[in-house]
């Protein structure tokens, strides 16, 4: 159901290039999560709108979303700081499915790493990051429409 993010949303950037299986069981987890981390941030119906319509979140509650998709994820730890284990972990499936892609995806996300400063808003930092993986993705030929 949702449509945007990355580092692993890097991995929706890219999910329509992996099995029909995976993006299916990407897709649940996502919804899943989403419907916990609306009510986890107080994010409204127009925050998860923007957000499914691959707009940046225009209130802080959409960043916040971002934030807690990458908690329940585990690419970022509660104090905002980035998980490397936890971003390679959540990429397994992908590992399995598409090894190719999984190194494009590995590679954006230490290139975003490196390249998007830190803030201590831990929602604005993860909105960054997701930027950066949506960009570096595309800039690597990947489909930013993948999931629907």
């Amino acid at each position: 159901m949702f449509k945007f993010l990355f580092l692993v949303a890097c991995a929706l950037v890219a999910v329509n290039a992996v099995s029909e299986q995976l993006k299916n069981e990407f897709i649940e987890k996502m919804t899943n999560i989403g419907g916990q981390c609306a009510k986890e941030v107080g994010a409204n119906e127009e925050d998860i709108a923007e957000l499914l319509a691959h707009k940046a979140p225009s209130r802080h509650e959409g960043e916040c979303m971002i934030f807690c998709f990458h908690k329940h994820l585990g690419l970022m730890n509660e104090d905002g700081t980035f998980s490397k284990e936890g971003g390679l972990k959540a990429l397994e499936p992908v590992k399995a499915d598409d090894p190719k892609l999984y190194e494009k995806l590995v590679s954006i996300g230490k290139m975003c790493q490196e390249e998007v400063a830190k803030d201590d808003d831990k929602c604005k930092y993860a909105t960054q990051l997701t930027v950066c993986g949506v960009k570096k993705g595309k800039e690597m030929g990947l489909d930013a429409s993948m999931i629907h």
